[in-house]
């Protein structure tokens, strides 16, 4: 493997639409519908409403941003530009580790979990993690290959991912009961605030897609129409579901916290409707993990292209022309968390980070139009001036003011670690300007 060359410009928007889907229809959709239902009882329509307009109001930030810098390591490109190398390291840092690697670990643990109630000897540590090992190759050598090859896996996943969903909106709409869908109570400002933060966690992970917007074709087009048609696809999707499980399983979706999908499915089309679902489980986490291992290590890449990370995962390769370095690195980290384990603690810090992520975006925007940062191409504007940044960051506040304890330590430790590694990597390299000054 040799270093050359520069990543290929060849995604379109509807690859990022589906890579954007992928990367938030997860394992969390197939227990969602129950979980909304017991806190918001018959008022979830009220609550997904409210989450899509939050929603849009942060994609509509990256799609601008996204618009302006087409860099690679989308989040972490377009707030480094905004605010300079030391806002845009945490960001790469929250992007890569936080929201890829971490999250990536924790969904491998389920993955191997859910195929060990088949394989039992999975359960037992030496074959876990060598089916750990095996998964995370196979998914780094196939993005290795070239971006085509692993935005096709992505894409082949992701529809194979939405057939079994699709099919069970398609089949259950005719049988809803409209009784149980219709409101009878509107829910308090406290529960609705909490039924909305269950649906804003639900929807998080869209933000690592722009990750290889180094790689993406006319990325002032394709930005804001890729995430469009993703945001659409998500909601609709995520609105069906719930129409559907609650008008067929009335009462007893409450009851549903954990397959909520296949309890339906199963009342609809019986047995096989029930197993249908939850093999969509274990081909969704998968799908979400190699589309992420596609995205997250263009953050490395990018970070270490602009001299912030060693400079090793820089290195493109002259045939296949991806970073493969970054990818390899990338995927032994978040191999080696999948085999340490400690899922709970993996999945929060994933979610915060993405969290202080979209804050950092929302107010770049501001910052990337005062300085009129723009390519050649016009850049997508929101209407309304400032108002929608102001109102997306505001939401990603609001949302990071209810977390744990738990989770703003994690969050902090992990923000407080990438500032000293920063600052560390800065006296070196002055350090070495200094010594090679005095060389004769």
């Amino acid at each position: 493997m040799t270093d050359g060359g520069a990543l290929r410009r060849v995604l379109g928007p509807g690859t990022l639409a589906l890579l954007f889907a992928n990367s938030i229809i997860g394992a969390g959709i197939f227990a969602l519908p129950g979980l909304a239902a017991a806190t918001l009882g018959t008022a979830t329509a009220l609550g997904y409403a409210i989450c899509g307009l939050l929603v849009a109001l942060i994609f509509l930030c990256f799609a601008e941003a996204g618009s302006r810098v087409h860099d690679s390591g989308g989040a972490y490109a377009y707030v480094q530009t905004a605010f300079g190398p030391f806002a845009g390291f945490i960001a790469a840092n929250l992007m890569w580790f936080g929201l890829g690697a971490c999250v990536d670990a924790a969904l491998a643990d389920v993955l191997v979990r859910t195929v060990a109630t088949m394989v039992p000897v999975l359960l037992q540590p030496t074959p876990r993690a060598l089916a750990l090992v095996a998964l995370f190759a196979f998914m780094a050598g196939v993005n290795i290959l070239g971006v085509k090859i692993g935005a096709r896996l992505v894409v082949v996943l992701t529809v194979l991912k939405l057939l079994p969903l699709l099919l069970l909106i398609v089949v259950g709409l005719p049988h809803i009961d409209l009784t149980h869908v219709m409101p009878t109570s509107l829910p308090s400002a406290s529960t609705l605030g909490s039924g909305v933060l269950l649906l804003m966690f639900a929807f998080i992970g869209g933000e690592s897609s722009l990750s290889a917007s180094g790689e993406l074709r006319n990325p002032s087009r394709t930005v804001p129409l890729g995430l469009a048609m993703g945001v659409a696809t998500v909601v609709g999707v995520y609105f069906g579901l719930q129409l559907v499980a609650e008008g067929v399983l009335g009462a007893d979706l409450p009851l549903q916290t954990v397959t909520p999908l296949a309890a339906t499915a199963e009342k609809l089309m019986g047995p096989w409707g029930r197993s249908l679902l939850l093999g969509a489980v274990s081909l969704s986490i998968f799908g979400t993990i190699n589309g992420d291992l596609l995205v997250s290590p263009r953050c490395l890449h990018a970070a270490a292209t602009d001299g912030l990370l060693p400079a090793p995962l820089a290195k493109v390769h002259r045939r296949f022309q991806t970073p493969y370095v970054a990818i390899l690195v990338f995927a032994a980290i978040a191999c080696a968390l999948a085999v340490l384990g400690a899922f709970k603690s993996l999945a929060i810090l994933g979610t915060a980070s993405v969290l202080l992520v979209d804050v950092f975006v929302c107010l770049a925007v501001l910052r990337l139009r005062q300085r009129r940062v723009q390519t050649a191409d016009a850049p997508f504007v929101i209407p309304g001036g400032p108002l929608v940044p102001i109102l997306g960051a505001a939401v990603c506040v609001w949302v990071l003011t209810n977390l744990s304890r738990e989770e703003l330590l994690g969050l902090s430790a992990l923000v407080f670690f990438s500032g000293g590694l920063y600052l560390r990597i800065m006296r070196a390299r002055q350090f070495r300007a200094a010594r090679a000054a005095r060389s004769p």
